[in-house]
């Protein structure tokens, strides 16, 4: 390793920085995707047994011309929760310290792998909420298609 190589690896520390917190954004995502989740869940069949008998509710009153509510109460703080915040908030520190030391001029690879490893992370908890979204609204369809409502 020449000294050239050297002095731009000391100055990269924002980069590397990014890198570290993009690759704990990213490892946490997967770690509570295959293991977790780490707090009690409802089961499937009473989340959508609960919300079909909702949307059906809800139709019932519109169609009969009284108004619907709609109160969500907060959601509980669980180990869950925290990890589904942590992992965006890491994400989005790598992607900005990968940004800054882009414009600082620390070398590119440093800082686009922190810009990447903070994205990934984000991507993934993303595309694991979207499918099971996803995966509840099919259930949920065919539940109320089962009801006469399909």
């Amino acid at each position: 390793m020449n000294n050239e190589d050297s002095m731009n690896n000391e100055e990269a520390r924002l980069s590397f920085a990014g890198i570290a917190f993009g690759a704990i954004a990213f490892i946490v995502a997967l770690v509570h995707f295959w293991a977790g989740p780490f707090s009690s869940q409802p089961a499937l069949e009473q989340t959508v047994a609960e919300r079909a008998v909702a949307i059906r509710d809800s139709t019932i009153a519109a169609l009969r011309g009284d108004e619907v509510e709609s109160v969500q109460e907060p959601a509980e703080f669980t180990l869950d929760r925290g990890i589904e915040m942590a992992v965006p908030i890491f994400g989005g520190i790598a992607i900005i310290l990968g940004v800054v030391g882009f414009a600082l001029k620390e070398p590119l690879r440093v800082a686009g792998g922190a810009a990447f490893l903070g994205a990934c992370g984000i991507a993934f908890q993303f595309a694991a909420l979207a499918l099971g979204a996803l995966v509840l609204a099919i259930l949920v369809a065919a539940v109320l298609s089962q009801l006469g409502f399909g």
